[in-house]
């Protein structure tokens, strides 16, 4: 990553900082409870801002995502985004084995994965992409996005996940409009507009509006606001009261991210987790955050 970049990305991650700062919204803090600490994972991560489907706009990376523990694996199964790419600009997927990064077919821009574990991706050009068990599949519904998240297998009838979107009309700097695969078609459902989303192993949605406010899909509410500032959110499995959700916070950042919070029982705070970084995925089974920094490095919750 060049140096270039990362203060682009600085001043970004400030920007949006002073845009919540202006609205009023105050991060809520505790002190860490959370046992273990974030150990680095050999390997390496995109971590640049990418292009946007419409041309002259940039969206926010989504290089890591964590699927359920498989082949002995305790802290979920990791899917990045490398830092080599096709000639189109799709950085190319790579799984987690063992202790090695096994590289796929497929390549994108944006990358999550749900309950079931199969993964999907963001092409540059919005396409939307989903693994089949041996290879990538060009999803139904001629869908286009800027950033995905997936929960469970349920009532879509789709058994490689349950997808919820960002639309085309999204970037760094606009809210676009949030879509969910249904029947093989994208449907605008909750009427919600953001730029970052993430969805539980439950199927909770969650989303990050361009000012860092915090949103999360209420079946009977719906759309309803959480304290709280974030460059970056993941959601893992359901807790007592809350899903376990992990962001990277506003303002604070240094070369290598911003500061890093879990939404925590039973006081349903941000409490402050040693590190940082600039991109956040959970696993779905046993809530293991793993993150990449601005430099593209790589760290699990242990």
């Amino acid at each position: 990553m060049t140096m270039t970049n990362c203060l682009w990305e600085k001043k970004r991650l400030l920007w949006q900082s002073r845009s919540v700062a202006a609205a009023g919204m105050v991060l809520l803090m505790a002190a860490a409870t959370a046992s273990g600490q974030f150990k680095r994972v050999p390997g390496t991560a995109q971590s640049n801002m990418v292009p946007c489907p419409v041309a002259g706009y940039t969206c926010y990376p989504q290089s890591i995502a964590v699927g359920p523990n498989a082949n002995g694996s305790t802290l979920g199964t990791a899917w990045v985004l490398g830092t080599g790419k096709t000639s189109a600009g799709d950085y190319y997927v790579y799984r987690r084995q063992g202790s090695s990064w096994v590289r796929t077919d497929g390549a994108g821009l944006q990358i999550a994965v749900g309950m079931d574990g199969y993964p999907w991706v963001i092409t540059h050009t919005g396409s939307i992409y989903y693994w089949n068990g041996s290879t990538f599949v060009l999803a139904p519904g001629n869908g286009c996005a800027t950033s995905i998240g997936v929960g469970p297998y349920g009532g879509n009838g789709f058994q490689y996940g349950n997808p919820w979107i960002i639309g085309c009309n999204g970037s760094s700097t606009t809210n676009g409009t949030v879509f969910q695969f249904w029947d093989s078609q994208w449907l605008p459902l909750g009427g919600g507009a953001a730029n970052r989303i993430a969805v539980s192993a439950a199927g909770a949605v969650w989303v990050i509006a361009v000012n860092g406010t915090i949103w999360y899909l209420d079946s009977i509410y719906g759309w309803t606001q959480i304290s709280g500032c974030a460059t970056s959110i993941g959601a893992g499995p359901p807790r007592t009261q809350w899903t376990d959700v992990w962001i990277t916070g506003c303002g604070d950042v240094n070369n290598q991210g911003a500061k890093i919070f879990q939404l925590q029982d039973p006081s349903g705070s941000w409490v402050r987790i040693p590190g940082v970084a600039s991109q956040v995925a959970v696993s779905p089974d046993q809530g293991v955050a793993w993150v990449v920094t601005l430099t593209g490095e790589i760290f699990a919750y242990e």
